[in-house]
This record gives structure tokens, C-alpha cells and sequence, in this order.
């Protein structure tokens, strides 16, 4: 009996801690939503991101709370020389919030672990496949790019014009974390989790909707 409880007792203890996970999880982000939201941290919003001092007082604070969590859990990595601070890391998460502010679970993105900050648009090298399957090496340059590996790469000086002019229809922060809402249930295929065929068609109906009335006649 002793060597069955040596045997039981640690399975049990990885079982209960793997049940505990999501209360555990849902004390630690309240614990950082409680933290007072940093003065500085404000003020960058204010400056860096006018779309922020547009939205209705609840929802900016909701969106601080946002930026908060996002902060708490994503890395920052300066590439190529960029040196990463708060006015990089307030700016990108305030616009990657936005796009889930309005969900009721603290809007995380759980596939992703890092934000790389290039000082400008960077260069990949990538193979592509051509007809009769002949590969050829290709050099693009590009201001963004989002990995279903979790990395979200973006040129700093990008991201920050794109929240700086919240009307002019180009934004690399939505577009990249845009894919990161597409690719949380696999499959990269334009539309997020959305958890049943009728929801999907309603979300469907409204993107519909809202891209025509975008499109010049």
C-alpha cells in the first residue's frame, strides 16, 4: 500500500495543481489589475495613442487594465539595435488591446509569448515555390509580420505612425495581431474563434457590412 501512495501521491499533486491552474490564473490578473495604472503609462497613451481619448471613460479604463495584463505577460525584445522602453511597450499593447476590448475574459492573446521591435522596416528571406515546384530565394521587406509559433515582429517607427493617425486605414499593430485572433484556433483562415456556425455567420454578416461601407464606390 505504502508504494502505491508513492506512486499516487505525485500524480495527484500534478492533477490538483493542473486543476487550480485557471483560479490561479484568474487571481494573478486580478492582483495586476488592482496595481494603480503607472502616471507615465497615461500619459503615453494620451500622447501616443488619440484614439485612446476618444473612447467612452469606462472603456479607457478597461482598455488600462488591457495594457496591464498584456504588459505582465508578453516579452519585448529590441532587434537590430532598437532599444525597447515604456513608450514602445504602452503604444504597441494599447493598439493589440483594442482589438479585444469588448471581450469579457480580459482579452488575452494565449498563443503569444513575444513582441520583437525592429528601429525600422526589416528584411526575411524566404523560399518560394514557383510553377513545376522550382524554389527560388526571395528577399521582401516588411513592416510587420505575426508567427503561429507566438512571436508578433514589428518596425517601431510603423507602429507608432499607425496610432498616431487612427483614420487613415493602415495600422501594422491590428493587422499583425489580427493574425494572431486567426490563428488562436489553428488554421490561419480570416476569421477568429468564434465558437459556433451562428456566430460566425452574424460576425460575418457585420464584417461584410462594415467592408462595404469602407470600399470607395
Amino acid at each position: 500500500m505504502s508504494s502505491l501512495w508513492l506512486i499516487l501521491l505525485p500524480a495527484l499533486a500534478l492533477v490538483s495543481w493542473w486543476l487550480s491552474e485557471p483560479w490561479r490564473l484568474r487571481r494573478r490578473r486580478a492582483r495586476i489589475v488592482r496595481t494603480p495604472f503607472p502616471p507615465a503609462w497615461r500619459a503615453i497613451l494620451r500622447r501616443r495613442v488619440p484614439v485612446y481619448r476618444r473612447l467612452p471613460v469606462v472603456l479607457q479604463r478597461r482598455l488600462r487594465e488591457r495594457v496591464q495584463l498584456f504588459l505582465a505577460d508578453k516579452a519585448f525584445i529590441g532587434c537590430d539595435g532598437q532599444a525597447v522602453d515604456d513608450e514602445q511597450r504602452v503604444t504597441i499593447a494599447a493598439q493589440a488591446c483594442l482589438l479585444r476590448l469588448g471581450q469579457a475574459d480580459g482579452g488575452r492573446f494565449p498563443g503569444l509569448h513575444q513582441v520583437l521591435v525592429y528601429p525600422g522596416p526589416f528584411v526575411v528571406d524566404r523560399v518560394a515555390h514557383g510553377v513545376g515546384g522550382v524554389q527560388q530565394d526571395q528577399r521582401r521587406v516588411l513592416l510587420g509580420e505575426s508567427w503561429s509559433q507566438g512571436q508578433v515582429i514589428l518596425s517601431w517607427p510603423d507602429a507608432r505612425d499607425g496610432a498616431a493617425l487612427p483614420d487613415d486605414g493602415h495600422n501594422v499593430v491590428l493587422h499583425e495581431f489580427a493574425h494572431q485572433l486567426d490563428q488562436e484556433n489553428g488554421a490561419a483562415n480570416g476569421a477568429p474563434p468564434l465558437g459556433s456556425r451562428q456566430r460566425h455567420a452574424r460576425w460575418a454578416g457585420v464584417m461584410q457590412a462594415a467592408y462595404a461601407a469602407a470600399s470607395p464606390a
